[in-house]
C-alpha cells in the first residue's frame, strides 16, 4: 500500500509540475481541496479552491509566464493513512520580474514549499499549501536536497 501511495504523491507532484509548465491555474488547482489553506512565498492566505486558483492565475499571467516550475521531494511524513505531509524543493526558472519580496539565486526561484496531502473519495488533494522562499544567502548554509521516501 505504501508504494501506492507514494506514487499518487508523486503523480500529484507531476501533475501540478505540467499545469505550472503550461500556465494553467485550472489545472494547477485541481490538485487542491475545495478548503485548501494556502500561504504563499509572500505571505498572503486564503482558504478556498477559488482564491488558490484566482492566485494562480495572477501570476502565470504576470511574473511568472512562460516559467517552469521543478519540485524535488525532501520529505513525506505519513502521518495517518489518509494525510501525508510532502516537503519539496521547488526550483522555477524563466520568470519575469518579481516582487521586491522576492529574491532569486540568479535566474532560479529556489522555495521550500510543505503540502499536506489528504486522502478524500476522489483520491489525494492538497489540504494545506504553505511556501517559503529560500533566500540565497540562506541557501549558501543548507546541504543539498535528499529525497525522502515513505516509510
Amino acid at each position: 500500500m505504501m508504494t501506492d501511495v507514494t506514487d499518487a504523491i508523486h503523480a500529484l507532484l507531476e501533475a501540478q509540475e505540467k499545469a505550472w509548465q503550461a500556465g494553467n491555474a485550472e489545472a494547477f488547482s485541481r490538485t487542491a481541496a475545495p478548503d485548501i489553506v494556502f500561504t504563499n512565498v509572500v505571505g498572503l492566505f486564503s482558504v478556498g479552491r477559488d482564491p488558490f486558483e484566482a492566485q494562480h492565475r495572477h501570476i502565470f499571467a504576470t511574473f511568472y509566464r512562460g516559467s517552469s516550475m521543478r519540485q524535488t521531494v525532501e520529505r513525506i511524513t505519513c502521518v495517518r493513512p489518509d494525510v501525508v505531509i510532502v516537503n519539496t524543493r521547488t526550483q522555477v526558472t524563466g520568470f519575469g520580474a518579481l516582487p521586491p519580496a522576492i529574491v532569486a539565486h540568479g535566474d532560479t526561484l529556489v522555495t521550500r514549499l510543505e503540502q499536506v496531502l489528504v486522502q478524500r473519495d476522489d483520491g489525494w488533494r492538497v489540504g494545506a499549501f504553505h511556501n517559503v522562499v529560500v533566500h540565497p544567502d540562506a541557501a549558501a548554509a543548507t546541504p543539498p536536497p535528499v529525497e525522502g521516501r515513505l516509510s
